[in-house]
């Protein structure tokens, strides 16, 4: 069973391949979001296999996380609704990029005081909340995707769809 969302290899070269594109938001720059202009490397425990700690993780393409976060957003829709607030310890660079962004509607905010590191929580309408795990963009890929299938309940030796023979 596939839990997540199509993966795609680690970037190789150009600015496309590191994840600099970005979904483009309606006429009036809100959701929903347009198609993400590169699948976010992302996978999610079932809905009917919650977990105390997280409930799916992320594996950005760059540490600049804001310049991801409307493709990020675009895939989780489906499950969660409109994304309403993110709260996350944000670096320097994902905070000054988000800085520049055109306003979208959603609030980032930082984390919550009981909010455990290296934990994204998104929260949708209807008070909905998913906890994800986000992975260091330069993680090596194998370790990544143990982190990914982990934090999603998957087989251990599942591998991402992109990678399937």
């Amino acid at each position: 069973m596939d839990r997540g969302v199509r993966m795609t290899p680690p970037p190789h070269g150009g600015a496309t391949e590191h994840g600099l594109g970005r979904a483009r938001a309606d006429a009036d720059g809100r959701q929903p979001f347009a198609a993400p202009t590169r699948t976010p490397r992302l996978r999610l425990r079932d809905r009917d296999d919650p977990s105390e700690r997280v409930d799916g993780a992320w594996w950005p393409r760059t540490g600049n996380l804001t310049s991801e976060l409307h493709d990020l957003i675009a895939v989780l829709t489906p499950r969660l609704g409109p994304t309403l607030r993110v709260a996350f310890d944000w670096n320097a660079l994902s905070l000054s990029q988000r800085s520049i962004d055109a306003p979208d509607g959603i609030e980032v905010d930082g984390p919550l005081p009981d909010q455990p590191a290296g934990v994204m929580y998104v929260f949708g309408s209807d008070e909905q909340r998913l906890r994800l795990l986000v992975i260091d963009p330069a993680t090596e890929a194998e370790r990544a995707t143990a982190r990914l299938n982990s934090a999603s309940g998957a087989s251990p030796s599942a591998r991402p769809a992109a990678q399937r023979g």
